[in-house]
């Protein structure tokens, strides 16, 4: 199908809103980096930045190689067999890719904090830091290996098996090494997220010792008003996380030329297999299901330890009354607001970036539009600071920042579905005369709703957890249900400590709801 003139006016307007609220703010960071005297200076010769450097490498690198462990032998038992519940399992991983990390952070303190159900104490510890991160980033290996495996690994293993490979020679000698190319994006990807950590760490390890790049550059912008270290920072961050991104796309690409046409059958797991299936998922239930569970039960945990109570609900209800920070009615009416705005302008950059591609042939912006992927929201809200100041304190700052931190997955929903629609429909309508715009409204879109519920619902649910760019840009008649669950960990006293846990209850609660509209057959890029 030839390039048509839709496709180019969308690849056009998709290309001026990425270069004046994503480019420009980032060149605004690096221009501000290079012209604020001795700022760079500064920074390189502060042991202290150096510090910061290697341990937000070092805990990324650790987080990566315990969430492979862990995951790796579920995705191996994922692709290599057939079992009654698996696609509402594979649905059931996603839950903490799209929780928002002020959910996840309080579960994991109602679990492991000061107050914890476990009776551990491990706040401001290394080891808690690392749990969360696999909490997160589990979901990733199992269903980047898994599914790559499984559309590609069944026919080999066939053939192993007739060769007399046992199951297990055939998975270290067939499986592992087929699996290589998913396995380095998957790695990738979770060392990329680690790297950027800041609401797990503001929230679990709140210590200067254990504060990421991406916390030091908060600190810097918010707290201490130092722009200009803070800017190399933001550069030096850019810069690393533009490399290791450049090895996740090279590793999806060889991923992508991998994958057959076709999949085969798979077998009922048995006997051993069995077993271990039974065990990982019990892991995996561990890890999705414990920190989430805590938090339900400490969100309604009275005083007494009287259960069910809903004294902590009535104490969010209240104005956190100091700062002027909303109360629950407030901050989730802000959160929904902004939520339906930024997805609207989510779907509609999402879809002009992913039609421009394959209607337009605008190659080009494929690559571009996972940038925002690999850009901090804190980079991105600092860059909102030093770029747009009255735009900052309008209430449209925060549904732009958040539509750029979404749309990329709104892009990556639709491109498989474009791909997949019948040409030949198109062209039966534009031989009759039909223009682009109306094949667009009468034939496309039509065909589309599947793939739009998908990308509106990720959307939706990455702005309602948004914490890094909100945290920089919000003014408190504007807080969103994440910056009012900081605000009330910040405040001494269990009352403020129990309205965190209920105001987490009620954005899980809220998120998860969002994402049970996913529509099953509704694909996705990633």
């Amino acid at each position: 199908m030839r390039p048509n003139a839709l496709g180019a006016l969308l690849g056009v307007a998709a290309s001026a809103f990425l270069a004046v609220f994503f480019l420009y703010p980032l060149a605004v960071i690096l221009a501000r980096s290079f012209t604020d005297g001795g700022a760079p200076a500064q920074v390189a010769s502060n042991p202290y930045y150096w510090q910061r450097l290697g341990f937000t490498a070092g805990q990324a690198l650790l987080s990566t190689v315990l969430t492979v462990a862990l995951g790796l032998p579920g995705a191996l038992l994922f692709a290599r067999y057939d079992f009654r519940g698996k696609r509402f399992l594979n649905a059931a991983f996603t839950i903490p890719f799209v929780m928002p990390t002020v959910v996840a952070g309080i579960g994991f303190l109602a679990l492991f904090g000061p107050r914890g159900l476990s009776g551990l104490d491990l706040r401001n510890t290394l080891l808690l830091v690392l749990l969360a991160h696999v909490f997160y980033n589990y979901a990733i290996v199992v269903r980047v290996v898994g599914g790559f495996l499984e559309g590609a690994a069944p026919r080999l293993l066939e053939a192993a098996s007739t060769l007399g490979a046992g199951s297990w020679r055939a998975t270290l000698r067939v499986s592992l090494p087929l699996a290589m190319p998913a396995l380095l994006a998957a790695a990738t990807l979770v060392f990329l997220f680690c790297f950027t950590s800041f609401g797990v760490i503001l929230i679990l390890a709140p210590t200067p010792r254990l504060a990421t790049l991406e916390v030091e550059i908060y600190q810097l912008t918010a707290h201490l008003l130092e722009l200009g270290p803070a800017a190399v920072l933001a550069v030096a961050q850019l810069v690393l996380v533009g490399l290791v991104t450049l090895v996740y796309t090279r590793a999806q690409a060889r991923l992508a030329l991998a994958l057959p046409a076709y999949r085969s059958a798979l077998p009922r797991p048995r006997g051993a297999a069995r077993l271990a299936l039974g065990l990982q998922l019990l892991l995996a239930a561990a890890l999705i299901l414990s920190p989430l569970a805590a938090l339900a039960v400490g969100a309604l945990q009275g005083a007494g330890g009287s259960f069910p109570s809903f004294a902590n609900l009535a104490a969010a209800l209240r104005p956190s009354g100091v700062l002027g920070f909303a109360s629950l009615g407030l901050a989730l009416r802000n959160s929904l607001l902004f939520a339906s705005l930024s997805t609207l302008l989510a779907l509609l950059i999402g879809f002009a970036v992913a039609y421009a591609v394959v209607r337009g042939r605008w190659a080009a912006l494929d690559p571009l539009s996972l940038l925002p992927l690999a850009t901090s929201p804190v980079t991105l809200g600092f860059g909102y600071l030093l770029a747009f100041p009255a735009l900052v304190a309008h209430p449209w700052g925060i549904p732009i920042a958040h539509a750029l931190i979404a749309f990329p997955f709104v892009a990556r929903s639709l491109l498989p579905a474009l791909r997949g629609l019948d040409p030949t429909l198109n062209a039966a309508a534009a031989s009759l005369g039909t223009g682009p715009l109306r094949i667009l409204g009468r034939v496309e879109l039509p065909q589309l709703r599947s793939a739009l519920l998908t990308a509106a619902s990720f959307a939706f649910a990455v702005s309602m957890g948004e914490f890094g760019a909100t945290l920089l840009l919000v003014r408190p008649r504007y807080a969103t249900l994440p910056v009012a669950i900081y605000d009330r960990l910040g405040r001494p006293g269990p009352q403020h400590y129990g309205a965190a846990l209920a105001l987490a209850l009620v954005l899980m609660l809220v998120t998860g709801a969002v994402m049970l509209l996913l529509q099953r057959r509704g694909r996705s890029e990633f």
